[in-house]
């Protein structure tokens, strides 16, 4: 038995690789392909098929299972767990109760403000919210709703490449609030969680404390720079908007 499995070691799983050896926890971290150490383990497409329970085998019995990749509905999430628990009660007649962490995103909360509370909108999260109010209703889960990640290589100025004309950008500029959060941040929060064990299960929204200002990010760079000066030359709402025909006279900036 071991402490933590982070089903899918991916960028958050990094970061909780390395808390957790500085605490001294004991961990396995699963990747498609088996590199530096991890378990080769990917969930099966096929699920309906009763071969593919084998693949639980290579997974450990743990206190605490993180799930870092999207669940598509309520099924995938089922099939999951049920195949996880299975296995190790049935195959190796072990009981395992562990606490099940989950990692979503805050997109599907529409409403400003959104809290913990608020119900997330189906239509934006999809089958990612199905499998989500699963996990926390039929398991007693943890689910961690995280704002944009960022930290090492992966870094808000890089976004910009989403923003490929100048309407793509357009779009951005009626909200240009962006909520972040450092995967450092989101690591020491699932620690905080699974060390709760009698904490009862539920959502939590997972950002830093400041509202940054989108614009102010992406017109350092000279492209995006290039579409905002056309759009302000020739959408006089967008000059309404930004209250003034000028970049440089552009109010920038965070928010607390």
């Amino acid at each position: 038995m071991i402490d933590v499995l982070i089903l899918g070691r991916g960028f958050v799983g990094k970061y909780l690789e390395q808390l957790l050896h500085a605490q001294g926890i004991s961990f396995k971290s699963t990747t498609t392909d088996g590199r530096d150490g991890t378990i080769k383990w990917r969930l099966p497409e096929h699920q309906a098929h009763a071969e593919d329970s084998n693949s639980f085998a290579v997974l450990p019995a743990a206190n605490a299972v993180i799930i870092t990749f999207p669940l598509q509905g309520e099924a995938a999430a089922m099939y999951l767990i049920h195949g996880y628990l299975d296995y190790h009660s049935t195959t190796l007649n072990t009981s395992i109760k562990p606490q099940w962490v989950y990692l979503g995103s805050t997109r599907p909360f529409k409403e400003i403000p959104s809290t913990r509370f608020t119900k997330p909108d189906i239509s934006a999260g999809g089958p990612r919210v199905e499998a989500e109010e699963l996990i926390i209703k039929t398991f007693n889960g943890h689910v961690l709703n995280l704002a944009g990640l960022w930290g090492g290589e992966r870094i808000p100025e890089g976004w910009s490449r989403f923003y490929k004309d100048k309407e793509k950008l357009r779009s951005r500029l009626d909200d240009r609030s962006l909520h972040l959060i450092h995967g450092a941040d989101v690591a020491r929060t699932i620690l905080a969680v699974i060390r709760k064990r009698d904490l009862p299960g539920g959502r939590w929204l997972i950002s830093d404390k400041h509202t940054y200002d989108m614009l102010q990010i992406l017109i350092r760079d000279p492209r995006i720079r290039g579409f905002l000066e056309e759009l302000i030359q020739s959408d006089e709402s967008v000059k309404k908007l930004l209250g003034t025909d000028k970049i440089d006279e552009i109010k920038l900036g965070e928010s607390q």
